[in-house]
């Protein structure tokens, strides 16, 4: 699947993906659905999450044509918000611009 076109649940689970990995934790599809369906790991949603993010991967945030371009100095990615712009630019630095489904 492209990164470029991750969003909600897909987009949430490979974000909780990337933070098992930074926190030497292991990823579990079984973990992340039940957390999901309590209310957890809705990322994309949490706005406080984009500061953490432009900090730590050094992201570069501007809106171009009506939408959001989140940028490091190798690659970007549009979006229709900041947040899921950067979800997807940090997915893509992690795992490449696709992902398994």
């Amino acid at each position: 699947m492209n990164v470029a076109t991750l969003e909600g649940k897909e987009l949430d689970f490979w974000v909780y993906k990337n933070a098992c990995e930074v926190l030497d934790k292991n990823a579990s599809k079984e973990a992340f659905d039940t957390g999901y369906s309590e209310g957890k790991f809705h990322f994309y949603e949490d706005k406080a999450l984009l500061v953490d993010l432009m900090e730590t991967y050094t992201i570069n945030i501007q809106r171009l044509a009506g939408e959001w371009l989140a940028s490091t100095s190798g690659q970007s990615y549009y979006a229709e918000t900041p947040l899921i712009a950067a979800c997807r630019l940090v997915i893509a630095l992690r795992f490449g611009s696709s992902v398994s489904e």
